[in-house]
């Protein structure tokens, strides 16, 4: 009997004992995105530059772009705002001469420029629609459908009222979900531009991360507010942060929450369902920027100031 009690008691403790990674490693410069695709973690930095580890973190690669000048011309790394991969095609989203952005395909060993400051969009997300088409978040709250083997636009709609912030796409590419600072969750057709879904004054300020699989959104705002919206039903579930939620994730199966709401930078995991906190992961000493689910067990995060951990929840 006492040794059943105790191995309640272990296992109970074990579900919410604290979590290490499994594996760290530290780079030069902040994560400002990340994707895993197959056996490959791709990690877009302000370095000028994104990188590519094996599930291990083990680099494989560097691809580089242009450094920019500033406003008094000395050269200064570009922030690569963001990252994607489809058919072995690379996309990059950089930071251009006076707030410009420019997208750039890497592919076979080249790097090419698909989208010049020329057409002076204030882009902060791109991620690919099609192996032809990427969609674009700009800064106006404005998405735009640009086709890289025509370099021509395809659309450019109005998603919000206010300023973007975040950008999330689905697995199947088929819907983007936009966040702007005034706390508005829309949800388009990435095909068309057309406004599936619109949540209005759930989140109360700027959104900060989403993330979008299946029929579930998450948000984190700056109201300090984690909210799980329903596509499916039009519902919402709110969790009340300890301090702003600048980070979120859902798993593949969407029964598992991931997000950062301390200034301890620790990762809480919770069930999506019930809410309950299910595992707290440790060891993050700044900002997490992009939190990565490689399955239900596995996840990759990455920081302001350049770490990336592994982490193992069960």
């Amino acid at each position: 009997m006492k040794k059943a009690a105790v191995f309640i008691l272990f296992a109970i403790f074990s579900l919410f004992a604290d979590i290490k990674p499994i594996e760290d490693i530290k780079i030069n410069g902040a994560v400002l995105d990340m994707v895993v695709v197959g056996d490959n973690v791709y990690v877009a930095t302000d370095k000028s530059k994104v990188i590519v580890y094996d599930l291990n973190l083990k680099m494989l690669q560097e691809i580089k772009v242009r450094k920019i000048k500033d406003f008094v011309g000395e050269l200064i790394d570009s922030d690569i705002y963001s990252v994607d991969v489809i058919d072995k095609k690379v996309l990059l989203l950089a930071q251009a001469e006076d707030g410009y952005s420019e997208l750039f395909i890497y592919e076979d060993g080249k790097l090419e420029k698909v989208l010049d400051k020329s057409l002076m969009f204030y882009a902060k997300a791109a991620k690919f629609v099609d192996k032809d088409s990427v969609i674009m978040a700009l800064m106006s709250d404005e998405v735009v459908l640009y086709n890289i083997r025509d370099k021509k636009v395809v659309y450019k709609k109005s998603a919000g009222e206010y300023f973007f912030s975040a950008m999330a796409i689905n697995k199947a590419r088929t819907k983007v979900v936009i966040g702007d600072e005034g706390g508005e969750v829309v949800v388009l057709d990435t095909k068309t531009g057309d406004v599936i879904k619109k949540f209005v004054d759930i989140n109360k300020d700027k959104i900060l991360s989403l993330s979008i699989n299946q029929d579930f959104v998450t948000a984190g705002g700056r109201d300090q507010t984690l909210v799980i919206y329903n596509l499916n039903l039009g519902t919402n579930k709110k969790i009340k942060g300890e301090f702003f939620v600048y980070v979120v994730s859902i798993s593949p199966s969407s029964s598992l929450i991931a997000y950062g709401d301390n200034e301890k930078y620790d990762i809480k995991v919770i069930d999506s369902i019930n809410l309950d906190r299910k595992f707290l992961l440790k060891g993050h000493k700044n900002i997490i920027n992009k939190i990565v689910f490689i399955n239900d067990n596995i996840l990759i995060s990455g920081s302001e100031s350049g770490e990336i951990k592994k982490w193992r929840l069960k």
